[in-house]
């Protein structure tokens, strides 16, 4: 996917609620938030950001992301709230309904994702970003490397494929993002963005996922001899 890295990824409104030490943080999608904006590739159809209702819950909203032979990514734009030293783990619930045919992260030729979270940090010049990405033939636990000119360098992960894609199923990820900075980049950001990316284009197909909810929040305690008794 070659469209996230184009621009700047920060900012957000957050929903904050308290797990003991460090405060977590959650987005979630009842309205797509002001301060976001959707950018699409040059020359080439956006995919469609909107929100939809959960049929099955009244008063539940998520994240529809849909591509018809389309590429684009919903981007905050101002620097997030969260602070990754102390709440290094971001976990997310997803689902996919229609994978982009053929797809795979491992051919820049068929480099489409039904649905990918970047989380970014730098300036619009020099650019780190780690993805977390639903692929279609790209095997779970594939990674890869992306560079761009020497600018914009981009750490993927493969979460999910077509394996999983019932069009029914959501599914809860977790993931230190923290660590994969630290051991992709060699440090931990200060300051974050969010970009949430679907795309088609390349597979000249059709894509559709849903994204609930983001949260990033505190490691779980570590238990020691003294505490367990």
């Amino acid at each position: 996917m070659k469209t996230v890295v184009y621009s700047l990824l920060f900012g957000c409104g957050l929903f904050c609620f308290s797990t003991g030490p460090a405060q977590a943080q959650r987005i979630t999608f009842d309205t797509i938030p002001p301060d976001w904006t959707v950018q699409n590739k040059p020359f080439t159809k956006a995919s469609v950001f909107e929100i939809q209702d959960d049929p099955a819950v009244p008063g539940h909203r998520w994240l529809s992301v849909t591509s018809d032979k389309a590429s684009a990514s919903l981007l905050s734009t101002f620097p997030l709230t969260i602070d990754l030293k102390k709440t290094p783990i971001i976990r997310w619930r997803w689902r996919a309904t229609v994978l982009p045919l053929g797809a795979d992260g491992r051919d820049p030729d068929k480099d489409d994702q039904v649905i990918g979270l970047y989380i970014s940090s730098g300036t619009r010049f020099k650019q780190q970003s780690i993805a977390y990405r639903w692929e279609t033939q790209t095997p779970v636990g594939s990674e890869g490397t992306v560079q761009y000119a020497n600018l914009f360098a981009v750490k993927w992960f493969t979460i999910r494929d077509e394996k999983h894609a019932d069009g029914q199923t959501f599914f809860v990820e977790e993931r230190n993002v923290a660590e994969d900075f630290e051991k992709t980049f060699g440090s931990v950001p200060d300051k974050i963005g969010i970009g949430i990316s679907c795309n088609s284009q390349y597979t000249d197909s059709r894509s559709a996922a849903q994204m609930d909810w983001i949260e990033f929040v505190a490691p779980a305690p570590t238990l020691t001899a003294s505490s367990a008794n």
